[in-house]
């Protein structure tokens, strides 16, 4: 009989990665031991970071060779990885089992390493100025796929000894809420405080504004952040900056974040791409101030980071002045980004793998 200690192929084996202490327990010889072990597992994978069974010290070492030669841990592997001039942004290009690769981006702030994680390979949701939505329709992500990227990060910061993870936006390649049931596994995952452990309050979900899933969102067992990706004031404009909005108007879209903010008591952001001559007079400074102070939101300018897809230029640095000194004194909090990575095509609204083939 062949040794049943021996692993199998990698694709053979069950993975792990993605599932709950619980869902490990559904297949394999986890299956019939005691729950606690599925939880040693779990916490060696998503607290510690382990993904090799024979580092697993409090497991027997015949437990060990069982458990490998059955199931398997690894997250997806890394292509490439490119890092920005100042040293600010690191893109990671991943490869999928299918063969497909997503680019995801850690953001080296002076005072916080936030990653920005992708949810989607593609988007069908064609917003003009967005390199990604220029891939097309691809596919939702996998929990497995979701994490992949955040042990990419965890590894790059421990071996670079840069410290840890603080914050978590899905504001990488496609639309989060169009993946809602696999993004929310990665949210319980990412705040089991026997899992990855993060706090709610540094997870953002980012979204072009589908009104269903907004609802679903509040209503489900998970508190996020939100972000509203909103970039005009006007219907004509952003119909035709953003085709969503022909579905979601985003009128109807203010009314699923009230709903979102009164059951979930957390405040929502209104995300705003400054576009030069397109959405930067001081008429759109003086709406967007009225819809935030309306619904009580933050509001996040961020300067355009242009690519060869699209027309756009960011607006001038006089304009970007004159429209935050309109919407200071008229908004709840105005807060102005420059997106970092613009070097090695990792900004905001930059991500795609048409860059990197890996």
């Amino acid at each position: 009989m062949p040794d049943s200690t021996v692993p199998a192929s990698i694709d053979e084996r069950i993975p792990l990665l993605g599932k709950t202490a619980d869902q490990m327990r559904e297949q394999g010889p986890l299956s019939s031991l005691p729950a606690f072990r599925s939880r040693q597992v779990a916490h060696w994978l998503y607290s510690r970071g382990e993904t090799r069974f024979s580092e697993m010290s409090d497991l027997s070492l015949d437990l060990r060779r069982t458990l490998d030669a059955t199931y398997s841990l690894e997250p997806d592997p890394i292509l490439t990885q490119r890092r920005a001039q100042d040293d600010e942004a690191v893109k990671f290009l991943l490869r999928l089992a299918d063969g497909r690769n997503i680019e995801t981006v850690l953001i080296n702030s002076p005072n916080r390493r936030t990653i920005c994680v992708s949810s989607q390979v593609g988007c069908a949701y064609g917003c003009d100025f967005c390199a990604t939505a220029k891939m097309g329709p691809g596919r939702n992500l996998t929990v497995k796929e979701i994490l992949s990227q955040l042990f990419a990060v965890r590894s790059f910061l421990e071996a670079e000894s840069m410290g840890t993870l603080d914050n978590v936006v899905f504001m990488g390649m496609g639309e989060p809420l169009q993946n809602l049931d696999n993004v929310i596994g990665a949210l319980r995952l990412m705040q089991d405080p026997d899992g990855i452990g993060l706090g709610w309050r540094r997870i953002t979900v980012s979204t072009v504004g589908l009104v269903p899933q907004i609802r679903a969102l509040a209503d489900s067992d998970v508190p996020v952040r939100l972000a509203y990706s909103l970039s005009a004031t006007t219907d004509e404009t952003r119909t035709a900056l953003m085709p969503v909005n022909k579905k979601y108007p985003f009128r109807d879209v203010f009314e699923a974040i009230r709903y979102f903010q009164a059951k979930r008591r957390i405040r929502a952001t209104l995300e705003y791409v400054l576009l030069d001559g397109v959405n930067d007079t001081l008429e759109d400074a003086t709406r967007l101030a009225a819809f935030a102070r309306d619904l009580r939101c933050k509001v996040n300018l961020i300067v355009y980071n242009p690519h060869p897809l699209a027309p756009y230029r960011p607006s001038p640095h006089e304009r970007i002045e004159a429209f935050m000194k309109t919407l200071y004194p008229l908004a709840p909090s105005v807060t102005l980004r420059y997106s970092r990575g613009r070097d090695i095509l990792a900004a905001c609204g930059q991500l795609s793998t048409q860059w990197d083939k890996g």
